[in-house]
Formats: structure tokens, sequence, C-alpha cells
């Protein structure tokens, strides 16, 4: 069954808001705020509640209480901020490579000598490497003053835009790249101990002792690279001299700075003296170009098989001379004398040689006529001839004479030959494998009548059957002083000496070493007669006949 109807809920009175001054809202107020409910009928709504507003006159006084304190409160850290940046530096500040940020001068001057103790400037680059230590820090720099100079530059009064400048840049620092040669180094705070005049002395001997050998000009020997083959322009400026007055100016200015290092690099071509006093890259590229024209020979000399020479682009180079527009030229004079010494050089024929007989004897002998002898006109054409035509290949060297081998200045450069040992007064037949193919006593010539037999290296220069051997002529005489026929006669010096039969010594004399003293010959070499034709028989004309004690 339904409820009866609840009349009481079906119309609300709110009550009024009361005004500020007591009163009551009028009632048209109270009519204009009914409404109606779901169910049709009107209901009186609540009134919202109003906030009452401040005055103008109150709102006033409360900004300018806000704007006073915070004028004072603006004028209390100025005040704090003067007070605390006069007597402490800003960040970043650093003195003598000594970081005194936010410390104060004591302080500071502590730091400040111990970084000076440690303080060391290097100046180095292409090449160049020298350094400077101060004996001490006073020495060098006052610290004391230091810190206090730099404490005076705060401006503590404007300490707000130099704290904000100081943290700004210390993010913002980069290295410097360039360096203004005309700037004058500071060195308004260093002591008054500091020697200058002998910083710049030490500088410039260590700047003079790297330039020694560098003659500042342009040049074939310097200018050209021999692991590449060819003149560049890099090695080239390395005849620059080093720039004193340059060198010696980013020193100090390194100095000045208290800068650990200094780089010749920031320098760029102000670290070194043109060459010639004018030359640029562009210049120096050409005449490189032009030199490198002129090379390309690449030859090897030969003698007896055995490479004794060569020229390839690097000794060319030598060869180059630059005239005074730095035009390139083979200087012809210069290779001939080249090609002259090495001729002589090649020359075996007289020299002295040093070898091991095969018996272990080491024997060293000179003079002679056998071995190799270079034909100097023809082959200085020859090399002339491959360096103008830039020739390639192998080539024999041209000789008047030649030995059996060729082994170099001073070796033995024969196969088989006959060895004549005075001291022993025995001679052997070797063959170029050293076997012992004959061998017999001989007498040689008479030393104590002037007739002893030459030694050095010659070669057989005749085989003949039954001559006679005719001496000089006796100046009283006319006649000849000898007349003597012998059965095989086998010359090595000219017609006058050689190894022959000789009848007339007794086999006593030929077992008696010191018989040449008495019986010996006007310089030949006396055989057995028997022994004399086995030697005869074996050895042909040009085989070498070496003589020695």
């Amino acid at each position: 069954m339904p409820l009866p109807e609840d009349t009481s809920r079906s119309s609300v009175t709110a009550p009024l808001p009361v005004k500020p001054g007591g009163g009551h809202f009028a009632s048209e107020d109270n009519a204009s705020s009914r409404t109606t409910n779901d169910d049709g009928r009107s209901v009186n709504a609540p009134k919202p509640v109003r906030v009452p507003e401040l005055e103008p006159r109150r709102r006033g006084k409360l900004w300018r209480r806000l704007l006073i304190g915070l004028v004072l409160l603006i004028v209390i850290v100025y005040g704090a901020g003067v007070v605390i940046f006069s007597n402490i530096y800003y960040p970043g500040t650093t003195i003598a490579g000594a970081d005194v940020s936010l410390v104060n001068a004591g302080s500071a001057e502590a730091r400040i000598r111990s970084a000076v103790n440690r303080y060391t400037l290097t100046i180095e680059g292409s090449g160049f490497s020298w350094q400077y230590a101060p004996e001490n820090a006073d020495a060098l720099i006052s610290a004391s003053a230091a810190a206090e100079a730099v404490l005076a530059q705060n401006e503590p009064f404007k300490w707000p835009i130099m704290l904000y400048e100081a943290l700004t840049s210390a993010n913002e620092q980069t290295a410097s790249t360039s360096l203004d040669l005309g700037e004058q180094p500071d060195f308004s705070l260093f002591s008054s101990d500091f020697d200058q005049a002998a910083f710049e002395e030490s500088l410039g001997a260590a700047i003079d002792a790297f330039n020694e050998g560098r003659s500042g000009t342009f040049d074939a020997a310097s200018a050209f690279d021999g692991e590449q083959g060819a003149f560049t322009v890099e090695r080239a400026r390395s005849n620059e001299k080093l720039n004193r007055e340059n060198v010696i100016a980013l020193a100090e200015l390194a100095l000045s700075r208290l800068d650990a290092t200094a780089s010749l690099d920031v320098l760029g071509t102000d670290a070194f003296v043109p060459l010639n006093g004018n030359i640029d890259d562009e210049q120096l590229e050409s005449v490189c170009d032009s030199a490198n024209q002129l090379l390309g020979t690449q030859v090897t000399f030969q003698m007896g098989g055995t490479e004794v020479a060569s020229i390839d682009s690097s000794t060319v180079a030598q060869w180059i001379v630059f005239d005074e527009s730095l035009t390139p030229s083979i200087d012809q004079e210069a290779v001939a004398t080249w090609a002259q010494d090495l001729a002589k050089s090649l020359t075996t024929v007289g020299t002295e040689r040093t070898y091991t007989r095969e018996d272990g004897k080491e024997i060293t002998v000179s003079g002679g006529t056998f071995g190799w002898s270079v034909d100097t006109e023809a082959f200085s054409q020859l090399v002339l001839d491959a360096v103008t035509q830039k020739q390639t290949g192998s080539i024999d060297v041209p000789t008047s004479r030649e030995g059996d081998r060729y082994a170099g200045a001073g070796a033995r450069d024969w196969g088989s030959y006959i060895d004549i040992d005075i001291s022993e007064q025995h001679a052997r037949y070797y063959d170029a494998n050293g076997n012992v193919l004959w061998e017999s006593n001989v007498i040689t010539g008479n030393p104590n009548q002037g007739n002893s037999t030459p030694t050095g290296v010659y070669w057989l220069r005749a085989r003949s059957r039954d001559v006679t051997l005719i001496g000089k002529k006796d100046p009283e005489t006319g006649e000849p002083e000898y007349e003597t026929p012998v059965s095989y006669w086998m010359p090595f010096i000219g017609s006058a000496v050689g190894l022959h039969d000789a009848s007339w010594q007794s086999e006593a004399s030929f077992n008696d070493r010191n018989a040449f003293r008495s019986v010996g010959s006007h310089g030949c070499v006396n055989l057995p007669p028997a022994k004399a034709q086995e030697l005869f028989e074996m050895v042909s004309v040009g085989v070498c006949v070496v003589v020695h004690y």
C-alpha cells in the first residue's frame, strides 16, 4: 500500500543569508531563487555565498611591504657579495697555473708557490725540442705579489657581472690555436730575479744548434726523399732554418702565461725562414716536379759476372744542380768524376791483394800486371749516357784487362796460378780448385847483385822453345852481359823475366834454399830442366803468376 504523501517535503525554504549590515535580502530575491523539482512542484534553491573583496588601500600596503623586503634582501646579498669578493677570487681563476677559485690571497700564495716549484715549459715541434725550468719559484714569479695583484682586479662592486662572466666563461673556454706574434708578453707578476735575457740566450743557443747544418737554401741533397725516390716539398723544407725571433716570441708568450707546453705548429709557416728567403710551397712544388723529370735511371754494372755498382734515382739526385732560377740540370762533370773514381776503385792491376794459399800460408802482395783494369774514358761516357737517357738494366764495365774473377779490391782475382815463393825457393802450380798440379824447387834472382826477382801478380805472356836469353849491354864493352840458350821459356814480366830451364845449376843448389843469394839468376826463375818441361807442357799463356816472399 502506498505511503501517504509527505507534503512537508514538497516545499523547502532556505534560510536567508545575512548582509554585512545585519539586514536580510529582499523577498524578490528569494522568489527569484525558486525552481521546480522532478514532480513539477516549486521549491526554493539555495543562494551562493558571496566573499567580500579587500579594500584597495589594504592591497597597496601589502605590495609596498613586499617590495621593501625584496629591496632590503638585494641590498644585503649585494653587500655580502662585495665583502666576499673583496677577499676571495672568482670561480675559474688561475694564477701561474694554480687554481685559486674561491680562496683568499693567503691560500692562493701557497698554491701559486707550489705550482711554480713544479713548473717547466717545453717548446717542441718539427723535430725541435727545448725545456725551461726555473731554479725555484722565487726565481720566476712573486707568489704574494701575484696573489694580491690578481685579487685587486676583482672589482667587487661589479661582482654580479664578474661572477656571471666567470661561471659562463668556465664552460665556454676553448684552446687557442692562433697566435699574435706582435703581442707583448706580460711579465708584470714575475719576480725581479727572473732573467729574461738569460731565458732568450738559452733558447737561442738551442735554436742555433738545431739550425746547424741547415743552409736555408734549396738544394738537391736536402730536397730528395730517399724513401719515395723523388724530390718533395716536405724534404726540401727540411733545410729551412728555424725563425729565431718568432720561436723566442712564442716561448715568452707561453712563459708569461705559464703554459706547460708550446707547439711550433701554432706558428705555421712563420716557424721557419723561407728557403732562399722567399720560396713558397707552389714554387717548391714546381721545382721538385722539374727535378723529378731527370730521374729514372736504374742500372747495375758488372765485372766478371759480379755486380760492382749501381745507379738509381738516389744516385742521380746527387748530380742534379739548380741555377739561380732553380732550373734543374745534370752536372756532367760530377757524373764523370763519379765514373772515374769508380773505375779507379774497380781496377786491381798493381794493387795490394791478400790471399791464403792452399797450404794455409797467408800472403800479401802488390804490383804486377795481372787483374782488372777499367777503361776509364769509355766507362765515363757509358755512365753519362745511362743517366741522360734514363737507361735501365745491367751493363758490363768496359775493361782493358780482365782477371779470372772479380771479388772486390784487395781480394784474389785469379783462378789457376803459378805460386813462386822466394822465401821457400819453391814453386807450385795450382788449378782453379786449389789442387797442386805441379811443384818444384827453384833458384830466383840474386839479391846480392841487385837482381832480385820482382814480386807481384803477373800473367804468363808466352811459351817458347829453344830461345837464347840475352842480357843488357855492358857499358864498358858494349856487349851483352850474357847470352844463354834455354829450351823452355815462359816469360811473365815483358820478355825479360820468366821461368826457364837452367841446366848449369846443380841439383845441390836447387835443394839449398839460400843458393839464390850466391848463384842466383839475373832475375829469372831457374828450374831443373825436367821440371821446366813438365810445367811448359801444362800451362797456357795468360795464366796468373804470383811472386812473393
